[in-house]
């Protein structure tokens, strides 16, 4: 029996009679769209964010793309975006006809803020700053940063839901930022939903506009889309929501298990800074032969995961840019070196026991593996 590398269906099964109950009052409604729960569940998530605002969209793309449209970002503008990140951080700059500037990381797998000074440009506009792994940087440094450089900031912490730095909760920096909703994430939609959250009406009503055609008063003043969050999904998540600080504590204590467990191993554990509020979306460390140590822990029924193998620059849909390949170096080690072992609040300890054993058994050969071949 293989360890499960998502609790979806776990947490499925176990909420299951809250889940069916809340659907069935929505379908009993008729209110598939706008209904009450979307409305609540956007009060959820702005005050969760410490934000005034927050607009529930069909996804966390969607989300990104439009904090960024609302800010005026657009054709002929520079986004500066970390060069590690799903690709949908650096698409939702294109969509916006804007171009992604990538920028190398720290060792925390967030952007090297020192790098991304040297990267603007009289044309860069705004910084998207990529809260990674369920971890947070300083949003005080990262505030301080967009502001000696005159950018608009946007965050992108679709991976950040719940994750807090000294008290200050993850999304409450910039103009906007934007939440997933993705099935993986730790708070995950039956399909898919991202939110915009910000303190700014202007920034909250444009976004209401895009996500529906551009509708205000009956009629379309913006060229929008159809990205609304239907109602039994925002039903869903806010059960969802209600049990996050007990899923955050257990993930949480799997971590640590994973942390002491796996001491002493030829392998880098991506760190995070003293202050984090970690709510543990993935658990990511970096080994010298990934890929021989992926091929033998899958082979004993623990699969693995790589966030992400391909470095934003090198992304085919990007490789038209002029981007200097010279500039990631710690960019393409974490990319050459990334595993995401299971982490979920639906992990059994026997089951995080089996992925360290097998952890430990395997890190020792994989290294021997690639000495072997140097």
């Amino acid at each position: 029996m293989k360890v499960p590398f998502f609790g979806t269906a776990r947490e499925n099964e176990d909420l299951l009679e809250d889940l069916l109950a809340r659907t069935a009052d929505v379908l009993r409604s008729g209110q598939v769209l706008q209904g009450e729960p979307v409305a609540a569940f956007e009060a959820e998530v702005a005050a969760a964010a410490g934000r005034k605002f927050a607009v529930a969209v069909g996804s966390g793309t969607d989300a990104v793309s439009f904090a960024l449209m609302a800010a005026g970002i657009g054709p002929g503008d520079e986004v500066l975006c970390p060069d590690i990140s799903f690709v949908a951080s650096a698409s939702a700059i294109a969509r916006t006809g804007a171009e992604p500037v990538f920028v190398d990381i720290e060792e925390d797998g967030m952007m090297d803020l020192r790098h991304a000074a040297a990267r603007v440009t009289a044309r860069t506009s705004a910084v998207l700053f990529v809260h990674l792994f369920g971890a947070m940087r300083d949003p005080t440094e990262v505030s301080d940063f967009a502001e000696r450089n005159a950018l608009l900031l946007v965050e992108d912490a679709a991976q950040g839901f719940g994750a807090g730095f000294d008290g200050q909760p993850c999304g409450s920096a910039g103009l906007a930022a934007a939440f997933s909703f993705d099935p993986t994430k730790v708070i995950g939609a039956p399909g898919s939903g991202g939110a915009v959250v910000t303190g700014e009406a202007s920034i909250a009503e444009r976004v209401r506009r895009l996500r529906y055609h551009g509708r205000s008063g009956g009629v379309s003043v913006d060229l929008g889309y159809n990205c609304q969050m239907p109602t039994v999904t925002a039903a869903m998540l806010s059960a969802k929501i209600a049990r996050h600080a007990g899923w955050t504590a257990r993930r949480a204590a799997i971590a640590e298990r994973y942390r002491e467990g796996l001491a002493g191993l030829p392998l880098e554990l991506v760190p995070y800074a003293p202050g984090v509020a970690h709510v543990w979306h993935k658990f990511v460390l970096r080994a010298p032969n990934r890929d021989a140590l992926a091929r033998r822990l899958n082979e004993e029924g623990v699969p693995t995961a790589i966030h992400y193998a391909t470095p934003l620059h090198r992304e085919p849909v990007f490789g038209g840019a002029d981007q200097g390949s010279n500039h990631f170096p710690r960019a393409k080690h974490h990319a050459a070196t990334a595993l995401s072992l299971p982490i979920h609040a639906y992990l059994s300890d026997k089951e995080v026991d089996r992925v360290i054993a097998a952890v430990r058994r395997h890190a020792a050969l994989a290294e021997a593996d690639l000495e072997a071949s140097g």
